[in-house]
């Protein structure tokens, strides 16, 4: 069935001050909206028409309210179920849009720190010295300069090998000639290309130029990071030329988008820059480069048109890294609206303890007042109308004369009906909760991913610096030579660390492991000192410059006896790879900088501190917390979850709500794996596991702790045309279910408020008001175990008997959980008792015969109304 837009749009109409006007537009791509209002809608047809077949019965039964009850609560609850399943869409995208900006940008103030320490490698000086300073026509000049670019081109091979986010690195002169490029298929032999000139002025640390560029062979425009090249590394030095690294932009694109983007997603991830424009798109079949995008920055969500479709779109502005803002890009997500609501895989939900989901609910703000207040106005509404079909069924049951067919049939169909109202309530109300469950499981799983995939990315750079620094010619030449000049390698080691403030120390030792130079004179103690660590001897058996060493996360004398990681590459002599001279160590600074990964990845308050309800761990597979948010739990504690996430495997997410510290908490974990070659082709394999804990609610200690008790169920045959009969009404007191004769019974009562008797014994709890006459009313549970009854009007029921006593009438109410059903019951399956038998004092009249002879099934009781009369007389009489 299609929706019915006039409903929707009397259903938003009628809730005051609906934040989102194209509420009404988007229900109708929204699948299970439009498919509980058919359902709805149908049954409303059937309410109209129970509702005047029962005026027109023998029964004067008005179902108005009941009818115009489920009305409104359909009203409120697809507008909810529309409001969240758009704000769950509005969530993701808005994160998948900061997301896909946030990351290249951390991945971009790498390259600015690359370029600008490429600009000073001595090899590339010596080059471009022995070129334009000794500019000579003879053989041995020429020769020297093809021996020297070659070695460069080398070099370059090595730099990418390592740094592989490049795919060229070119020099050139200040007037654009090219003098060494990594691509030996590029014919390009000079540029006029604007970064040159900028960076022989800039004042900057290197020049990050995304345009058009004649030395790329192909149309598309580049992402280039170049900085001049001077003699020294002083200021006013004379500048020889520029360094240009070009970045594999769309690579690096095609890599964040995959990890974003579901298979059956709709999604389309963009990156605009600085004036809309698209610079790379995860479909550009659909949204293709160059095409300019409305902005939707300072809103939630807009919809808008773009090649004759319609959209959901939403922008988010970078947030930076350390300052860099890199050229003012947008992440920019866009979904068609007819697949905005499409259910995927991604909507499946774990299996979520009942108990627990239920106790989440009533705990915790995340639901919101609505979700509380809907599921109990159905229960309301469920209750009104049982109390209408059972009184129904007494005043049947009291009718002496007539034919009560019809009214029996009427009261048959409108129990269906609204047995299959509430079973559609009851599933729509349970895919609103999943909606808002699947929305904070989807939250904390997608942080996982994030923390998880920036430490990988992090430590991609770790493992590319040692390999990287290794190579320098000077520290190769210092270890070769008989007089290793320690102290200038020292000095080379505190200018990297000093661009690359990520280690607390790198230092260099000799093939014996002997420590010969450091880059923080702080830890000048340690030369000399002869190193033995396994790590050591694995870097000291590294010939091939591709691989490198990674210490155990372990407390380490180097790190002030803190746990860390450190990268090690072997040098080797120039000449001779399988020629091992010593090692390069550097020391991560893990504390600060797993931290910052992970509080980057958590939400924030307005104060930019990390939001109270949240904490994330690093964690490996023993379960050892590697980093922590939350100050109780250490670095080096184990995690003391029993969990699954603990076996992921490589790339694998988690999500699920879980109780631990005596709350609950959604959790996402993820589990690395790797970046580039990071952990995936470089034989280093390090399973970490990145843990994010949102807090929803307190454990309650009641729900938790209760029995789950099983409801008596009872079976009883129903009887021929000819057997005579008798009606009862049974009810609910605790988990049992008990029978009286229905002609005993005035009838059924729901949220009836009682007044207290003062003075009165325990068991009688007060009185009502009806028709005119004041009617006391029974505990009878306290009666039947002797134990206390607290009576609320909001979820008891009352049933009024009237009896006769000693001649004269008598009414009483007694108090129940809730009403039950009405069968019609052979008397010969009634089972009756003698006082003999059973003593003075039973409530017990009788009792029912189940359908089948099942020896194990506990029988129905019928109770006595003159007995329970009888003994809350005498109860009473001895007060």
């Amino acid at each position: 069935m299609q929706l019915q837009q006039d409903d929707i749009a009397i259903l938003i109409t009628k809730v005051d001050k609906m934040e989102n006007n194209d509420l009404l537009k988007l229900t109708a791509f929204m699948p299970e909206v439009t498919d509980y209002n058919s359902a709805l809608n149908s049954l409303a047809e059937r309410w109209n028409l129970l509702t005047l077949l029962g005026q027109m019965s023998n029964l004067g039964m008005d179902m108005s309210d009941t009818r115009e009850a489920f009305q409104r609560l359909t009203e409120q609850l697809l507008v909810k179920l529309g409001g969240e399943r758009l704000k769950k869409l509005t969530s993701e995208m808005s994160s998948k849009a900061q997301v896909a900006v946030d990351i290249v940008i951390r991945n971009l103030f790498e390259r600015t720190a690359d370029i600008g320490f490429l600009a000073t490698d001595d090899d590339i000086r010596e080059y471009m010295e022995h070129v334009l300073i000794n500019n000579k026509t003879d053989d041995a000049y020429r020769h020297k300069k093809t021996k020297l670019k070659k070695e460069l081109i080398q070099r370059f091979n090595e730099y990418v090998a390592k740094y592989s986010v490049y795919d060229n690195i070119v020099l050139l002169n200040t007037s654009g000639e090219i003098l060494v490029q990594l691509d030996q298929n590029n014919s390009c032999t000079k540029s006029s290309c604007h970064f040159i000139n900028d960076a022989l002025t800039t004042s900057q640390d290197y020049v990050e130029y995304y345009d058009y560029c004649d030395i790329t062979p192909s149309k598309e425009k580049t992402l280039i990071y170049a900085f001049k090249v001077t003699r020294t590394n002083d200021a006013g030095s004379e500048v020889l030329g520029v360094l240009a690294l070009f970045f594999k932009f769309e690579d690096e694109m095609r890599g964040i988008f995959n990890n974003l983007i579901e298979k059956e997603d709709w999604l389309n991830i963009l990156l605009l820059d600085s004036s809309s424009k698209v610079i790379s798109s995860s479909d550009a079949y659909q949204i293709p480069l160059g095409a300019t995008m409305q902005k939707v920055i300072n809103s939630e969500y807009k919809i808008v048109r773009f090649a004759g479709r319609e959209y959901l779109a939403k922008t988010c502005k970078t947030k930076g890294y350390q300052g860099f803002f890199g050229l003012d890009w947008l992440g920019h997500v866009m979904i068609p609206l007819e697949h905005a609501f499409t259910i995927t895989s991604e909507t499946v939900l774990p299996s979520l303890d009942t108990t627990v989901l239920q106790s989440v609910m009533r705990n915790s703000n995340l639901f919101g007042e609505e979700l509380i207040t809907i599921p109990k106005e159905a229960e309301k509404i469920q209750r009104e109308l049982d109390i209408t079909v059972w009184n129904g069924n007494v005043k049947i049951a009291n009718t002496k004369s007539g034919d009560n067919s019809f009214s029996k049939s009427l009261l048959v169909e409108i129990s269906k009906t609204g047995s299959k109202t509430k079973t559609i309530f009851e599933d729509s109300i349970a895919n609103l909760n999943n909606t808002v469950t699947s929305s904070i499981l989807n939250d904390v799983s997608f942080l996982a991913k994030l923390a998880i995939e920036i430490m990988d990315r992090n430590l991609y750079e770790r493992a590319n610096d040692c390999r990287w620094w290794a190579l320098t010619t000077f520290f190769r030449k210092s270890l070769k030579s008989e007089h290793p000049n320690y102290g200038a390698m020292s000095e080379i080691l505190a200018y990297i660390n000093n661009l690359y403030t990520v280690y607390t120390n790198i230092f260099i030792y000799d093939k014996n492991g002997v420590v010969v130079a450091v880059s923080n004179q702080d830890e000048s103690h340690i030369i000399g000192n002869k190193l033995n660590h396994s790590w050591v001897v694995d870097t000291l058996s590294i010939t091939d410059s591709q691989l490198y060493s990674v210490s155990p996360y372990a407390k380490s004398s180097f790190y002030a006896n803190r746990s860390t990681y450190i990268y090690g590459a072997s040098i080797t002599d120039i000449q001779n790879h399988n020629e091992v001279l010593g090692g390069i160590a550097i020391v991560f600074n893990s504390e600060p900088e797993f931290y910052a990964m992970l509080a980057d990845t958590l939400p924030k308050d307005r104060d930019d501190e990390i939001e109270e309800n949240y904490f994330a761990l690093f964690c490996d597979r023993e379960k050892t917390i590697i980093s922590s948010t939350n100050k109780e739990l250490k670095v080096g504690d184990t995690l003391n979850i029993e969990n699954s996430f603990f076996d992921l495997k490589s790339g694998e997410s988690y999500a699920n709500i879980i109780e631990y510290d005596g709350k609950y908490f959604s959790v996402g974990a993820s589990l690395s794996k790797g970046y580039r070659e990071y952990k995936i082709h470089d034989n280093y394999s390090n399973d970490v596991i990145a843990i994010v804990f949102a807090q929803i609610a307190d454990v309650d200690e009641e729900s938790a702790n209760a029995e789950k008790e099983e409801t008596k169920s009872y079976s009883y045959s129903k009887p021929q045309n000819t057997e005579q009969t008798t009606d009862i009404s049974t009810f609910f007191l605790g988990n049992m279910i008990y029978g009286i004769e229905s002609e005993y019974i005035i009838a059924s009562l729901s949220h009836q408020p009682l007044t207290k008797i003062i003075g009165c014994n325990e068991y009688f709890i007060g009185v009502i008001s009806h028709k005119g006459k004041t009617i006391g009313i029974v505990a009878l549970y306290s009666l039947i175990t002797g134990e206390k009854f607290s009576y609320d009007h909001t979820i008891h029921d009352v049933i009024l008997l009237s009896l006769v006593d000693e001649g004269r009438e008598v009414s009483l109410g007694i108090a129940i959980d809730r009403i039950f059903d009405s069968p019609e019951i052979a008397n010969k399956d009634i089972q009756h008792y003698k006082s003999s038998l059973t003593g003075s004092n039973t409530l017990t009249k009788a009792v029912v015969r189940p359908e089948k002879d099942i020896h194990k099934e506990e029988l129905l009781s019928i109770l006595d109304v003159h007995a329970i009369y009888k003994k809350m007389v005498d109860c009473t009489s001895k007060v």
